[in-house]
């Protein structure tokens, strides 16, 4: 068996379920550890090792991590290996220089990892699918959505701003703007 039918093997067993969870966004999402777990019974079965590096790339005026991701044929001489780009977010607060990195690291990993075996990702919300869903919580004189916002230290969601601007104004969920119409 070669290396391309040896990641068959790999692409059609795999299992990668999301056992992580946002509670921000309210979605399951899989992380790099994930993808890893999953895979490491099929690299066993396939007589494959996995091994992902890292380097740090000047594209434009932005460094760049560069995860690299071969799978080996231990059999023979022969591998496969993707790549993946992540940027650090130099906006990130409460975090340190190094977990941006790490966290940026693991990132780029995940999607050598998605490309090398096909693993679709587009339903999650951490993709750059930049389709817009339709909001679920929307003005009810203007249609607009509500949104999460933060007040006083708090986090709240569209869903909390909906059913506060329903209680303030009379069982009728309006947003900032239609409120002040309403009392001119």
């Amino acid at each position: 068996m070669n290396i391309q039918e040896k990641l068959l093997i790999i692409q059609t067993e795999l299992k990668a379920p999301k056992n992580q969870y946002n509670k921000f966004g309210k979605y399951n999402y899989r992380n790099c550890e994930d993808i890893l777990e999953a895979v490491k019974p099929i690299l066993k079965q396939t007589n494959t090792i996995l091994t992902i590096t890292d380097d740090i790339v000047l594209i434009g005026d932005r460094y760049y991590i560069k995860a690299i991701v071969r799978l080996r044929d231990c059999d023979s001489v022969e591998y496969i290996e993707n790549y993946a780009h992540a940027r650090e977010d130099i906006s990130q607060s409460g975090m340190s220089t190094a977990q941006v990195t790490g966290s940026t690291s693991s990132y780029a990993r995940k999607y050598a990892l998605n490309g090398l075996f096909c693993i679709d990702d587009t339903k999650d919300d951490d993709t750059r699918d930049n389709t817009k869903k339709e909001p679920e919580y929307k003005c009810e004189k203007c249609g607009k959505p509500f949104t999460d916002f933060d007040y006083k230290g708090k986090h709240y969601t569209a869903k909390d701003g909906y059913e506060i601007a329903k209680k303030n104004n009379n069982g009728k969920a309006l947003c900032n703007t239609c409120k002040k119409d309403v009392a001119n």
